[in-house]
């Protein structure tokens, strides 16, 4: 069964998600191992469906730029809604977004909390970022994935999922 999301927060949330899991299960989808899932959901639909989430959450949309590091979960025909979350609200395995030292947002999974602060990873890198994500660059929590048909475009701002 295809997917929109990998995890909902809230009510609104779930409904916007059950929208969005329609319309993927209406278009198809398809998962091959080394790609992020596909659907025939258009890059526009999957934007404005993510908006509409991120209005429902107090969000924002970020699309995913070209690099590879979070395959298969994540690539750049993937569309994500951040939720604001307190740092304190973090785990283990959750899909943030931060800004890094040269102001670039950069896309990974929360991988381990070290004197207070968090390391993350690519779900295709083999080591730990340099920076580590703290209270001051966090940007958000992902809290929905829209799969789409074609790669980069639109007027949303890229995070890059690096290598």
């Amino acid at each position: 069964m295809p997917t929109a999301c990998l995890y909902a927060r809230s009510p609104v949330l779930s409904l916007a998600l059950a929208l969005a899991g329609v319309a993927l299960c209406l278009g198809g989808c398809s998962t091959p191992a080394a790609m992020a899932p596909r659907s025939n959901l258009s890059r526009d639909n999957a934007i404005m469906m993510a908006q509409r989430t991120a209005e429902a959450t107090g969000g924002r949309v970020f699309t995913i730029a070209p690099t590879g590091s979070m395959k298969p979960t994540l690539d750049e025909n993937s569309v994500v809604t951040v939720e604001t979350v307190a740092f304190s609200q973090l785990r283990q395995g959750d899909i943030v977004i931060y800004r890094n030292s040269a102001g670039v947002p950069i896309v990974h999974r929360l991988y381990q909390q070290t004197d207070g602060n968090w390391f993350v990873l690519g779900d295709n890198n083999a080591s730990v970022d340099r920076e580590a994500v703290t209270p001051a660059n966090i940007l958000g929590r992902v809290c929905a994935i829209f799969y789409t048909s074609s790669g980069p475009q639109g007027n949303a701002p890229t995070a890059l999922a690096q290598r």
